[in-house]
């Protein structure tokens, strides 16, 4: 499923227009970020918790010109699913 999908979906169960359900998802994933960014975590009842993790550097391999390069450290997020969400896919 792609953006445009649930961005559909959503439209069609919420009974609210493409446009809001956009304006929705956009502000969610926005604070989310934000919320990252801080170093916090963000916990959604039910569903699942985001949190920070710090890739650190490391070596890697070009793949196009097998040259040995440094991978810079970065924050990424980390998404674990909340057990309650785990069982509706049982």
């Amino acid at each position: 499923m792609n953006k445009n999908e649930l961005i559909e979906f959503v439209s069609r169960r919420s009974k609210l227009s493409k446009k809001d359900c956009l304006n929705c998802l956009n502000a969610i994933t926005e604070l989310i970020g934000e919320v990252l960014k801080r170093g916090d975590e963000v916990r959604i009842c039910g569903f699942g918790k985001f949190e920070p993790k710090i890739r650190h550097e490391r070596k890697g391999i070009n793949p196009q010109t097998l040259e040995e390069i440094t991978i810079k450290q970065k924050l990424v997020a980390n998404f674990k699913s909340f057990e309650k969400f785990d069982e509706k896919l049982k």
